[in-house]
């Protein structure tokens, strides 16, 4: 019997998947690859997009052979957001790796825009603040160091752009990345010449821009044979990861706040412009509107290495990651909330607007009454510490109804629960926590016709789960937990501003 579904495409940091949802938002099958992560130099993070390729064909034609009853009407792609792939309009790369969303080395760019005199007014046009994320840094950091390569290259993009290149032929991004690229007018969602002067990038090397559920072309005959789609099978536009976990969190509403809990941290809430706030970051929705943002770019990334620090082994740490988790988060709920006066600070990648990008990650307060229990709670309390940091920026005024949880670390009762301690404000998990592909489905569903737009999509096929309401005990305390949290911080941003040389030898 013949099952409709849509195939969504998740390109994250640590693996891609592909999955077969149906039109209520179930996942009906799932596949994996790992990916590799290099770091040749403190403050880069780069990966091979051809990896990203092969190992999302490899999942779809793994799901499509297990599934020889499904009728896949679509296709959809989130990904993980601001990097950087350099190549010809065919898809081949011009470098050998792309640096990614976490990687600081345009950080001499950004520097330099600053001093322009009217660094202030573009970066209003843009609706963010310089930052070395934002894909158009790393263009200009590209034209600067590697001139050779972004003469050779006939178009910049990003990921999710590169996959759908690679899918369907066509050069095309959304309107969550071309936001993000500093190269984007905020106001008309339109490629600014202004910026695009500024930092130095030709409108010529640049995809068009597309709304994230439209249909930009279809499955090519080569890639049918590969993965087993149907030749024609509509593609759209897609969306970044964090737009897409968002959207399956069902934050389409002014007022809404979601926090991914990932590799990365991300609090976010939706808003009907971008924010004027310099220290929130804007990118534009999947489905329309502004989301107003504070990531910590090192946060379940974080906690993944706390982890294989204190149990390194020959085991994949991919292969033990899930007993690692729990058996840690069982130690950790042994220990009262604060961690007994012990602090982390999760900036293993440095920091983007809440503090300096040369920022480290540290343990502060550490005696000889602290045992790996309490190391460990404190990891998870210094990352949720950050959060709210976040929080209190997106949401000035409180968020409106719980804070919806997706992603990797939305599965831990303990760690919700103190998230919704350490914020005062209760916190709801969803019924699906894979979030980037749920978001990549709904932009799909839209592109097959199963709903009119992204909001609707949504309606249908985003489903609320667990409320965890703060403890009154418990959040006293960490309200006296978090003012020390902040007060160290920002004692120690100035000494990570003199601390670079060190930290980079």
């Amino acid at each position: 019997m013949t099952a409709e579904y849509v195939a969504a495409i998740d390109i994250g940091t640590q693996s891609t998947r592909a999955a077969l949802v149906d039109g209520n938002g179930s996942i009906t099958d799932v596949a994996a690859s790992p990916l590799d992560l290099y770091a040749p130099r403190p403050g880069w993070a780069e990966q091979d997009p051809r990896q990203w390729w092969d190992t999302t064909v490899a999942n779809l034609a793994t799901v499509v052979r297990r599934n020889p009853q499904a009728r896949i009407e679509a296709v959809g792609v989130g990904a993980q957001m601001h990097s950087l792939v350099a190549c010809d309009v065919s898809g081949a790369q011009v470098t050998d790796r792309a640096a990614i969303w976490s990687d600081k080395r345009s950080l001499e760019q950004v520097t330099e825009f600053l001093r322009r005199p009217d660094a202030e007014d573009l970066s209003m046009l843009a609706g963010n603040r310089p930052l070395p994320a934002w894909a158009g840094f790393k263009m200009a950091w590209l034209r600067s160091q590697l001139p050779a390569a972004y003469e050779a290259a006939d178009c910049l993009l990003v990921a999710k752009d590169y996959v759908n290149l690679r899918l369907c032929g066509v050069l095309a991004t959304d309107p969550s990345e071309a936001s993000g690229s500093f190269l984007c007018d905020a106001a008309t969602c339109t490629w600014s010449p202004d910026l695009m002067a500024a930092l130095g990038v030709e409108r010529s090397k640049l995809p068009d821009i597309a709304d994230s559920a439209t249909v930009i072309g279809t499955v090519g005959p080569d890639v049918a044979r590969q993965t087993g789609l149907a030749s024609g099978t509509p593609v759209v536009a897609g969306a970044g990861d964090m737009l897409c976990q968002l959207l399956a969190t069902g934050i389409t509403t002014p007022g809404r706040a979601g926090l991914v809990a990932g590799t990365a941290s991300i609090m976010a809430a939706a808003a009907p412009v971008a924010s004027s706030d310099m220290r929130v970051m804007n990118l534009r929705s999947a489905s329309g509107g502004w989301v107003w943002f504070g990531i910590s770019d090192a946060a379940g990334q974080a906690f993944r290495w706390w982890l294989d620090l204190l149990q390194p082994g020959e085991t994949a740490p991919a292969d033990r990651a899930a007993v690692d988790f729990d058996a840690a988060t069982c130690l950790a709920a042994g220990v009262e909330p604060g961690s007994g006066g012990l602090l982390f600070f999760p900036y293993l990648l440095g920091e983007r607007t809440l503090g300096s990008a040369e920022a480290r990650g540290s343990f502060v307060g550490a005696g000889l009454g602290h045992h790996r229990p309490h190391f460990i709670r404190a990891v998870m309390e210094g990352i949720t510490f950050e959060d709210r940091r976040a929080l209190e920026c997106v949401c000035p005024d409180g968020a409106e109804g719980a804070v919806r949880c997706t992603g990797g670390g939305a599965g831990s009762a303990l760690w919700n629960q103190m998230r919704a301690d350490i914020f005062g404000h209760p916190v709801q998990t969803m019924a699906l926590t894979e979030g980037g592909i749920l978001g990549a489905a709904i932009l799909a569903a839209v592109g097959a016709g199963w709903h009119r737009d992204a909001i609707a999509a949504a309606e249908q096929m985003v489903r609320p789960a667990q409320v965890f309401s703060p403890s009154p005990d418990a959040a006293a305390r960490y309200q006296e937990a978090y003012r020390r949290f902040c007060l160290v911080h920002d004692a120690l941003t100035p000494v990570w501003n003199q601390w670079s040389d060190g930290a980079r030898q």
